[in-house]
């Protein structure tokens, strides 16, 4: 199989190497310039019946168990410009390939950003957080990317170029295949460029970090006159975890991350709110430093090895009261307002660990770094008919092969 026999010519072929998956290569990888290259690649791989991974930058692929078919490697890295951007309107539009930090650093420029934090921003590129519907500690208070995408231009595994939604946020026509496309890790199409809703920067940025012990986080009144506040983070960090910030000097058991974004009086208001019920802050943390805080946080859910990510409604830190005594707890990283835990674990007693916390309702919701484990809670029949409904019509020839799982209710 060639770079030819797909459509593209021998320009676009690729090392097929650097996009193996747990030691599994594909047989070609190609880099395609254009959404017609895309789609003529995918066109070509579903008429010969192949399977195909998407790739950004590779940050979430990184430690991703192999699909149970794998051919063909389709990076989208070369389509990474700013499409459109209108600062007045607070709209941007942009392919799929261009990084985090890239967009980040555009609309910094400009006083504006996309409040979405993705692990390794240097290299995690906007299809890839579209796709894995991430957005870090500040989700709850700005919203995941299904909430800021406004359309979305992308490629069916036909090769069929579609496109839904729009570039303004009144335009509401047609179906929302867009945010469907969120959260579905590549398994439904391939996504090419995507419009999306921005917000200008705070006035001010303040993070104030607290230590704590166990009693103090399981503790509900302590964490009770923040129902009051709007944080745009509320983060609580085993000892281990918040030694690995470097903008954090961690002495207790555990840190408690307060991130307050806001015009300066609120801000300031909410801070002595916090001081009065958690005490002296060990540091205050201004500006931009705040916004790579931000981003460290995000870093801490590509940690490696087996790390087990969960939700729970219950979004206050005395959520995290039956884990404080496990081994795991000075790893752990709860962003409490979106109710979003992040566990690092032995292989070994990862399952025992899905199972122990969901009698304390938590739900897993994603795997790195191990196989696939058994949910707690199996998902309804009807959920997962539903998606399997939805991948055969957008994929009937299976060809994305990320897909079987998106259909299976794993990711």
């Amino acid at each position: 199989m060639s770079s030819a026999t797909l459509g593209l010519d021998a320009a676009r072929a690729v090392d097929p190497v650097r996009f193996a998956l747990a030691g599994v290569t594909p047989r070609v990888a190609l880099r395609p310039a254009t959404r017609e290259e895309v789609g003529a690649a995918l066109e070509a791989a579903s008429r010969d019946g192949l399977a195909v991974v998407p790739w950004g930058g590779g940050a979430g692929l990184a430690r991703a168990s192999a699909p149970p078919r794998y051919d063909l490697a389709l990076d989208l890295g070369a389509l990474d410009r700013i499409v459109e951007y209108d600062p007045e309107d607070l709209t941007l539009s942009a392919e799929c390939g261009v990084t985090i930090a890239a967009l980040r650093t555009a609309l910094s420029a400009r006083g504006q950003e996309l409040p979405i934090e993705a692990a390794r921003s240097e290299r995690a590129t906007l299809g890839g957080t579209l796709a894995a519907n991430a957005s870090g500690a500040r989700r709850m208070r700005f919203g995941s990317p299904r909430d800021r995408i406004l359309g979305a231009r992308f490629a069916l595994a036909d090769g069929t170029l579609a496109r839904t939604g729009g570039k303004v946020v009144k335009n509401v026509a047609g179906y929302g295949i867009h945010r469907l496309l969120c959260g579905s890790r590549g398994g439904l199409a391939v996504m090419l460029e995507a419009s999306l809703k921005l917000q200008p920067a705070p006035e001010t940025r303040v993070a104030l970090v607290f230590e704590a012990s166990a009693a103090q986080i399981a503790d509900p009144a302590r964490w009770a006159p923040f129902a009051r506040l709007e944080p745009a983070v509320l983060s609580v960090l085993g000892r281990d975890a918040a030694a690995t910030l470097p903008s954090v000097a961690a002495r207790g058991a555990f840190t408690v991350i307060l991130g307050l974004e806001d015009e300066t009086r609120w801000v300031e208001r909410q801070a002595a709110i916090a001081t009065a019920a958690l005490g002296a802050a060990s540091a205050r943390i201004e500006g931009a430093d705040t916004v790579r805080l931000w981003q460290s946080l995000a870093d801490l859910e590509d940690q490696g090895g087996v790390l087990l990510s969960f939700t729970t409604a219950r979004n206050t830190p005395a959520a995290l009261a039956p884990l404080l005594e496990r081994p795991e707890a000075g790893d752990l990283v709860f962003h409490a307002p979106a109710g979003r835990l992040h566990v690092p674990t032995e292989r070994a007693s990862a399952q025992e660990l899905v199972h122990a916390l969901a009698r304390e309702g938590f739900s897993l919701i994603e795997s790195h770094g191990i196989g696939s484990l058994e949910p707690a809670i199996a998902p309804q029949a009807g959920v997962l008919a539903l998606r399997a409904k939805i991948r055969a019509a957008l994929d009937p020839a299976a060809t994305l092969a990320l897909g079987e799982r998106w259909a299976a209710g794993s990711v």
